[in-house]
């Protein structure tokens, strides 16, 4: 994890004349979606398993010190910023590491068809800033055949690692796939597993497919009950037409045009019942009462 600092509100130099942002982005499409897909997951609903407050950001300036030019990651993640839901209310339009008071724990640089130096002036300046977790992805392997590359901080310097981050509980895989109807290979977060961490919007998808496949079966069900329920019916029918035949002859079409229309299979079966026992009445009005 990073180094806390240990400066106090009023102890904070001043960034008056420092020039914490300029709006001069030059990401391609595939950089751009890139980014968002490791950021928004974390606020997308998605099952997240840090229980700290933390900061994720894409294309955020970092300074170290007032008068520091400022290095741009791609992509950063911060655990355990301090302040909880009032750093954001503060004149902070870039990460002062003075006031969240401690470095990213994780820097990603996604190297676009024009390599930025990730692996030269930037490998030794996030070593410098004493960044815990350094990650190269390089899905055009414009650096080296490795298209992912993660570093941890060993004294002043980075050394391999592989892409789990134990006191970050998270860690980076590749994955197939599509995002924002662009289908290829991406970088996502994953759980200790290798599992990927689904977004909400696909925790939300797949809840209502399970909704759907459960009302689906059970309508199904219910269709299954109804089919039965008209089979039954018209078993019950025909011993009824049958007693009514021995019974009234000729005069027993009328009656059981009257009978087929109750629904009330008990009640049908009472009567099938009766129509076969001797105990009623050779009247069609004995039907009729």
């Amino acid at each position: 994890m990073s180094e806390k600092l240990t400066l106090l509100p009023h102890e904070y130099p001043d960034t008056t004349n420092m020039i914490l942002e300029d709006d001069t982005p030059l990401d391609s499409f595939i950089n751009e979606k890139q980014q968002c897909l490791l950021t928004t997951i974390f606020y997308s609903g998605a099952e997240i398993p840090i229980n700290a407050p933390f900061i994720v950001a894409a294309n955020v300036v970092l300074f170290s010190y007032v008068g520091d030019s400022g290095i741009v990651p791609d992509v950063f993640l911060s655990l355990n910023i301090p302040g909880g839901e009032q750093w954001w209310k503060r004149n902070v339009r870039s990460y002062l590491f003075w006031e969240f008071g401690k470095s990213p724990d994780i820097v990603i640089e996604i190297v676009s068809p024009t390599p930025g130096n990730e692996l030269g002036s930037k490998l030794t300046s996030y070593a410098q800033l004493r960044i815990p977790y350094y990650v190269v992805y390089d899905p055009l392997q414009k650096l080296s055949e490795t298209v992912l590359q993660v570093f941890q901080l060993y004294g002043s310097s980075y050394i391999p690692k592989n892409a789990w981050f134990a006191d970050v509980n998270l860690g980076l895989t590749l994955w197939n796939g599509v995002f924002e109807n662009l289908n290829g290979t991406w970088l996502l977060w994953c759980n200790e597993s290798g599992n990927v961490i689904k977004t909400g919007d696909e925790l939300a998808a797949e809840k209502n497919l399970q909704i759907s496949q459960k009302d689906a079966e059970i309508s199904q069900k219910d269709v299954e009950i109804s089919q039965k329920d008209v089979q039954i019916k018209q078993a019950l029918l025909l011993a009824i037409e049958m007693g009514l035949k021995l019974k009234f002859r000729d005069e027993y079409v009328g009656i059981l045009s009257e009978i087929s229309q109750i629904d009330d299979l008990k009640l049908l079966e009472a009567l099938a019942e009766l129509c076969v026992s001797d105990r009623f009445s050779n009247s069609p009005d004995f039907f009729n009462g």
